[in-house]
């Protein structure tokens, strides 16, 4: 029995990949061969190992010279990739550590579109993925399990497992593993082996999938990185409140970011400045202070944490940015880009359309509404003592500014339809101030937001969990009783989203970032003991 690690080498990448591979690697030798399994095909086999390299001294080899000690010399590790061509189709075997040669260059889907039509007799690990999560990556290990098993927001990373292999030529019950490749053992060592496999995978990616496997993979390709990154950069340029600026980080167990000691300097290769606190007002400023060209720079514009008077930390812009590209269906974390499948997306979709949507007209907010509203506290509010020495244009910029669309709608919500408004409570926790909540009704507490991309309205699904945790944990004083906790989005579009079984059908929003973050916290108020709400309405222009 041999070993074999079998890739195929994505459509567009071949030529890439040959070129590459002549220059890393020297090829032994083509030879064509003529197999017949149901029907007769031409294939050709070129065999590549590694080129010589110049042997390296390890850094730390001034431990052996400390005893006039002669490091043996050694041969360079092999590695050895077979390039199979049959008719159009490619695949690689690789080798060693040949691996690292191909990987880039292959069809990511190719195992997985395996592994969701084929059984499994035993799991052994998984290893997901889960974005917009404190656990970003979970590897379980099963003792008796044969299922696929996730959640909602969780991605397949890599699976290992005993396969039931139903081919007379292939161990049976064999451990297999799927990740970019399909890793296994076959019967025979050789060529014919290696063919014997690659038909018996062709005929079972023929077969009706058995089961959804969701993925989720850092992308890889540079040219796809290329484009996102200048999509990312034409959207920043065209509106910079698309994208968000993470409100926190955490180097080990140490919170760095948006904390009241906290002080931040933002370097553009020479120019530097300091500022208190991380925004992209103070961001813009300093572009624009600098004459700095807000497309070509942003993302490159360096950011240091100071804590205490002390570097804490450096990170690009990009490396601070949430963002999700829903043309590609790929999200930006830390700085990467990682890509959804539809499967991931599909079970996403069920589960958030588990919430209850309220949508109730009455509710719906606007342009024509905030200005009567700022106009009626303008009349009641503009002879109090505080506006005595201003102009009455003065004034009412000041009310305008005191009641922005967000608090306008918190007190007129609470005006008309006696809502407890709350909005403005803060208590600080461990450095940090939390808004409790933005309205109380009904045993129910709200956090609100107005906005239209994820960026904007990631925070309230932040805001209401964070509340949540303070509340459960008895964090919060003189805090009315609660059921059920509501996010409550006034969404800026011009359409309406569609009704789906009496409510707003949130599949229609091309949010990804903001759909990952609802279902995180439809699960964790669930796990706390209450129901999550979601209250939708629309901000009319």
């Amino acid at each position: 029995m041999g070993q074999i690690n079998l890739y195929k080498i994505d459509e567009k990448k071949k030529k890439d990949f040959l070129t590459k591979l002549s220059e890393k690697f020297e090829c032994l030798g083509q030879r064509e061969y003529s197999y017949e399994n149901d029907e007769k095909k031409q294939c050709i086999v070129m065999t590549y190992v590694n080129k010589a390299e110049n042997k390296k001294t390890p850094e730390w080899s001034w431990i052996f010279d400390e005893y006039d000690f002669k490091i043996p010399e050694s041969t360079v590790t092999i590695r050895a990739i077979l390039v199979i061509k049959i008719e159009k189709i490619m695949y690689a075997v690789t080798y060693g550590m040949a691996y690292f040669a191909v990987d880039r260059y292959c069809d990511t889907r190719f195992a997985f579109d395996f592994a969701r039509r084929i059984n499994f007799n035993q799991i052994k690990t998984t290893t997901l993925t889960t974005p917009n999560s404190q656990r970003n990556k979970t590897v379980n290990i099963y003792l008796d399990y044969n299922d696929i098993s996730y959640d909602s927001g969780e991605a397949y990373a890599k699976i290992k497992a005993k396969a039931n292999i139903e081919d007379d030529s292939l161990p049976r019950e064999e451990i297999i593993e799927i990740g970019h490749s399909i890793k296994t053992r076959i019967q025979e060592n050789n060529i014919d082996g290696i063919f014997n496999f690659i038909f018996y995978v062709e005929q079972i990616l023929k077969q009706d999938e058995i089961q959804k496997i969701p993925l989720f993979n850092k992308v890889k390709d540079e040219t796809i990185i290329q484009e996102l990154d200048n999509r990312l950069c034409e959207k920043i340029e065209d509106n910079i409140d698309s994208i968000n600026i993470s409100e926190l980080d955490i180097i080990g167990v140490t919170e760095v970011f948006n904390h009241n000691d906290t002080s931040f300097t933002i370097k553009y290769d020479r120019k530097k400045d300091d500022v208190q606190q991380l925004t992209k007002d103070a961001i813009l400023k300093f572009i624009n202070d600098n004459h700095l060209n807000l497309k070509d720079s942003f993302l490159k514009i360096k950011i240091t944490s100071n804590k205490n008077g002390e570097s804490v930390c450096t990170y690009t812009m990009k490396r601070l940015i949430d963002y999700t590209d829903d043309e590609r269906k790929c999200i930006l974390l830390k700085g990467e880009w990682y890509y959804y499948n539809d499967d991931y997306i599909d079970y996403l979709t069920d589960s958030i359309s588990e919430i209850d949507v309220i949508y109730d007209p009455k509710y719906d907010f606007g342009n024509e509404q905030l200005k009567k509203y700022q106009e009626k506290k303008f009349q009641d509010e503009k002879n109090l003592k505080e506006y005595a020495n201003l102009s009455l244009d003065e004034v009412k910029e000041k009310i305008e500014n005191k009641y922005y669309a967000e608090y306008a709608f918190n007190c007129y919500i609470s005006d008309e339809y006696g809502f407890k408004i709350s909005d403005r409570t803060t208590k600080q926790t461990h450095g940090e101030m939390i808004e409790l909540m933005d309205l109380y009704y009904d045993r129910t507490m709200y956090a609100v937001k107005i906005g239209s991309t994820s960026a904007k309205l990631n925070y309230v699904v932040d805001q209401s969990i964070s509340s949540l945790k303070m509340y459960k944990h008895r964090q919060l004083d003189d805090m009315p009783e609660i059921d059920n906790v509501a996010i409550w989005i006034i969404l800026k579009r011009k359409t309406h989203l569609a009704m789906k079984n009496g409510k707003p059908d949130l599949s229609g929003l091309k949010m990804l970032s903001l759909k990952n973050k609802l279902d995180s916290w439809k699960k964790e108020v669930r796990i706390l003991g209450y129901k999550p709400v979601i209250y939708l309405n629309y901000w009319k222009e």
